[in-house]
C-alpha cells in the first residue's frame, strides 16, 4: 500500500489518541478514573477502559510518544485494583466480579522501557504481584481460579460458564463448548507464566534476589504442568485442558500460540507449532479458530473473524523464536487489510473477516468502529514492518 494511504489511517488514529476520555467521577454504572484514557470508541464503549484492551492500545500510544497518557491508563487499572481488589473487565460497577486476560506486567514493562523509572515500575509490579496471588491464584470461595495442578481457570463471582467465558475476553466462542469453567485455558496460564517471569525480571531490577528466585521457580512449575497437560506431541500444538473430563481439547485456536509468546515452548515445539499456521492463514491475516465444529449460533471470536490482539500475540510469538519472515508476512497482510477497509469506510474496526477482507462478523453486539486496540496494534506493526 502506498504511504499516502497509510498516512490517512495514521491521521485518523492520531486524532483518536489526541482526544482521550476523562471521566473522573462515578456516574450511574460507570466508575470514574483518575487519569485520562483512550476508550475503544465514542459509541457504546465511550466511557469505558477495558483491562486487556489497554495493553494493545498503549503499545501504539507509546510509539506515538504519549508516555504520560499510557502511564495514566496503567495507573487507572492499579487504582481499580487497590479500591476493589480486582482489575475488572472495564470500569463499570456491574463488572466488578469479572476480570479479563491479565496483561498488567506486560504494560508495566512497555512503559518502563520508555522511561527507565524504577520507582514507577515497582509501584505497578507490586499491584500485579498481589493480583496474581489474590485473584488469579485464588483457591477457595466464590470465583476461585486456581483449581488443579498449579494451573488456573477463568471464573467470575457468579460462578457461571457464560460469564467465565466473558472473563476470557473471547465473548463468545465455540472453544469452550459452553463449559468455560471446566477448562484450564492455555492462553490464561501462558499469561500467568509471563507474570511470573516478568515479576522475576522486575525484582532483579529492584535488587530483590529472594523474590526473583521465587517467581522463577513458580514459572518453572507452571511450565512443567502446562507441557504435561496441554502439549500434544502428535498434533504439534498446545490446547486447553478439560480438568473435569481429564482430557486435552482438540479445538484449534490462536490461543495455542500463547506459549510461544510467553516463551514457554521449546525450540523443538515451536518448530512444530509454526506448521499449524496453515490452519489459520487467510487473505487478511489469521482467523481466530478452526473452521470446523463451531456452534450452530455464530460466535464472534470464531472463524472467520480475526482480532488485532491475537494477530499481535502470534506475530510476537513468531519473533521470539526467530521466525521473522512468517511474522512479517502476517503483519503486512493485517496492515494492508486494515488500510484497505479504512479507505472504503473511513473507519478502523474492532475485528475483521480476514477470509474476505471485510468488516468482522457481528456476535454479541454489532461490530464496532473506532477502535482502540486496532489502532494501537496498527501503529506498532506499521512502525516495525513498514519504516
Amino acid at each position: 500500500m502506498p504511504l499516502i494511504e497509510q498516512k490517512a489511517c495514521l491521521d485518523y488514529i492520531r486524532n483518536k489518541f489526541n482526544h482521550p476520555t476523562f471521566f473522573p467521577k462515578n456516574k450511574g454504572v460507570t466508575i470514574g478514573l483518575p487519569n485520562k484514557f483512550i476508550s475503544p470508541n465514542r459509541r457504546i464503549f465511550n466511557q469505558d477502559q477495558f483491562y486487556w484492551d489497554t495493553y494493545f492500545t498503549i503499545i501504539g500510544a507509546l510509539d506515538l510518544g504519549k508516555i504520560k497518557l499510557s502511564k495514566g491508563m496503567v495507573e487507572n487499572l492499579t487504582y481499580l485494583y487497590k479500591k476493589y481488589g480486582i482489575i475488572p473487565s472495564r470500569n463499570r460497577f456491574y463488572n466488578l466480579g469479572i476480570s479479563q486476560p491479565p496483561f498488567l506486567t506486560s504494560m508495566a514493562f512497555e512503559v518502563y522501557e520508555k522511561t527507565l523509572d524504577k520507582m514507577w515500575l515497582k509501584k505497578i509490579i507490586l499491584v500485579a504481584e498481589n493480583e496474581l496471588k489474590s485473584y488469579w491464584m485464588k483457591k477457595t470461595g466464590a470465583g476461585n481460579h486456581l483449581v488443579t495442578k498449579n494451573l488456573s481457570r477463568y471464573c467470575d463471582h457468579n460462578i457461571t460458564h457464560s460469564t467465565a467465558e466473558q472473563e476470557s475476553g473471547w465473548d463468545m466462542t465455540s472453544r469452550f463448548k459452553e463449559n468455560c469453567m471446566h477448562y484450564l485455558p492455555v492462553d490464561l496460564n501462558s499469561c500467568l507464566y509471563k507474570y511470573e517471569t516478568d515479576l522475576a525480571r522486575a525484582f532483579e531490577i529492584l535488587n530483590d534476589k529472594e523474590k526473583q528466585i521465587k517467581y522463577l521457580k513458580n514459572a518453572k512449575k507452571r511450565e512443567k504442568e502446562m507441557r504435561k497437560l496441554m502439549w500434544s506431541e502428535k498434533r504439534g500444538f498446545f490446547f486447553d485442558y478439560n480438568y473435569y473430563s481429564n482430557k486435552r481439547a482438540k479445538f484449534y485456536s490462536l490461543a495455542g500460540f500463547y506459549p510461544m509468546w510467553a516463551k514457554i515452548a521449546t525450540k523443538k515445539e515451536a518448530k512444530k507449532m509454526i506448521k499449524q499456521l496453515k490452519l489459520f492463514n487467510a487473505k487478511g491475516g489469521l482467523v481466530n479458530t478452526q473452521k470446523e465444529r463451531l456452534t450452530p449460533e455464530y460466535r464472534q471470536w470464531d472463524y472467520p473473524n480475526g482480532w488485532p490482539c491475537q494477530q499481535f500475540i502470534v506475530i510476537e510469538a513468531l519473533n521470539n523464536y526467530g521466525y521473522e519472515k512468517e511474522a512479517k508476512r502476517i503483519a503486512k497482510k493485517w496492515i494492508n487489510m486494515n488500510t484497505k477497509i479504512f479507505l472504503e469506510t473511513n473507519k478502523m474496526w474492532e475485528k475483521y473477516d480476514v477470509t474476505t477482507m471485510q468488516i468482522g462478523k457481528s456476535g454479541r453486539y454489532k461490530t464496532q468502529y473506532g477502535f482502540g486496540w486496532t489502532n494501537g496494534v496498527y501503529i506498532r506493526l506499521l512502525k516495525k514492518y513498514l519504516k
